[in-house]
């Protein structure tokens, strides 16, 4: 495996990033299309809790506000908002976790 993930960042690390996002598109596109709606649900559920931390890293507080409210828009037109249990859900957080953009 290491010598596949080798040879992939060798070719993504030339490439534009409109040429990466194309790519990285064209690949989740193909994937996902092989994958029952459970196995997709799983997969991008485990895509995001994965990559989200170190995909945030280099932002500060105020680069993270940006980008959600960037992003709240989107997620308002793509998920049903009805349905979802937003105090339940920030309910379970645990209120003694730090937020990792205060961490030093």
């Amino acid at each position: 495996m290491e010598l596949k993930i080798c040879l992939a960042r060798i070719f993504v690390g030339g490439l534009s990033q409109d040429d990466l996002l194309l790519i990285a598109s064209e690949i989740l596109d193909e994937r996902l299309s092989r994958m029952s709606g459970e196995e997709q649900l799983a997969f991008l559920q485990r895509l995001v809790k994965d990559n989200l931390e170190w995909t945030l890293a280099d932002l500060d507080r105020p680069q993270r506000a940006q980008l959600m409210n960037h992003l709240l828009p989107v997620v308002a037109r793509h998920f049903p908002l009805e349905d979802v249990d937003i105090l339940g859900t920030f309910g379970d957080v645990e209120s003694s976790q730090q937020p990792d953009w205060e961490e030093s």
